[in-house]
């Protein structure tokens, strides 16, 4: 069964990115808009409004990431089920050529016009995914998605890059990191994403990309970024999703389909974790956990 069509994964292999434009239809991702319209508001005055903490701050916080969170989300069950969609799913399938994913980075993220300088130099993601470098294989065991969860215009921050095809030919094959004196010549070759809100891209490890300022008089860029990896492909990662108990998981955890929830690590029904005595602690441990689906195959 393909999740892709053959172009598409092509030249996600070759060039590092793949913009899916308008992926998510406007009425999926309505209710999503209004989480972050409560989470963080749609502009530099409305910020009261944001209950947040930024994770892993220090004490020189840095402003680019100010309005970031973390799954599970002090929001609707759409907002947290949204990481999980089954078309996100699906696509981390056909992208990295494997019927099982995991889930390894879910985050909102708010930008405001003025709130902090949102320009970056072109970088590639590995070296916060990995403590090696990216795989050399076209696929790469990994995906990250920037969406757009608002439009997005030249003033409100697109994200730009270049295509792998193109830094190889200024930079030479494979080089990961850019050269100062090939930096302008790269400049020149990167692309901005304008699209409207519900877009999707997808972009490799080693896929140059940068941030961008928004320079509308009153922008905001809503956006999530969500990272898949193959199964077993335990050199990536970014989150630890069981990093506290205190973290309330119960409106994905309730909600969420077997398929969905092994993508977070949770053993498919039929595995054998699963037991009369796995299944029943786990019960106590979230009440409302639709367990008949993990029983049946016992």
């Amino acid at each position: 069964m393909r999740y892709i069509e053959l172009n598409q994964e092509a030249k996600w292999i070759s060039e590092g990115v793949l913009v899916l434009e308008s992926y998510f239809a406007p009425s999926e991702i309505v209710k999503i808009q209004d989480d972050f319209n409560k989470l963080y508001g749609d502009s530099a005055d409305s910020l009261s409004c944001y209950n947040g903490d930024h994770p892993g701050s220090d004490s020189k916080p840095n402003k680019q990431f100010e309005f970031i969170d973390t799954l599970p989300f002090d929001a609707s069950v759409e907002l947290n089920l949204f990481s999980l969609h089954p078309k996100l799913i699906s696509l981390s399938k056909g992208l990295l050529g494997t019927d099982t994913v995991l889930l390894y980075q879910s985050h909102t993220w708010a930008k405001f016009s003025g709130r902090a300088d949102y320009n970056q130099g072109l970088h590639c993601d590995f070296n916060n995914h990995t403590l090696t470098v990216p795989s050399t294989e076209g696929r790469g065991g990994s995906v990250n998605y920037l969406i757009y969860l608002s439009d997005v215009t030249e003033k409100d921050g697109p994200f730009r890059y270049v295509s792998k095809r193109d830094s190889n030919e200024i930079l030479g094959h494979r080089c990961l990191a850019a050269q100062p004196k090939n930096y302008a010549a790269l400049l020149e070759k990167e692309k901005s994403v304008v699209a409207p809100a519900g877009t999707v891209i997808a972009y490799t490890l080693d896929t140059f990309h940068r941030g961008t300022n928004l320079t509308g008089a009153n922008s905001y860029r809503y956006s999530m970024s969500i990272s898949y990896k193959s199964n077993g492909n335990d050199s990536v990662g970014f989150h630890v999703w069981q990093v506290t108990p205190s973290r309330n998981w119960s409106s994905i955890l309730y909600n969420a389909n077997p398929s969905q929830l092994s993508c977070l690590g949770i053993p498919k029904p039929g595995s054998q974790f699963w037991n009369e005595i796995t299944i029943a602690q786990t019960k106590q441990r979230w009440p409302q956990w639709k367990s008949d689906p993990y029983s049946d195959c016992l």
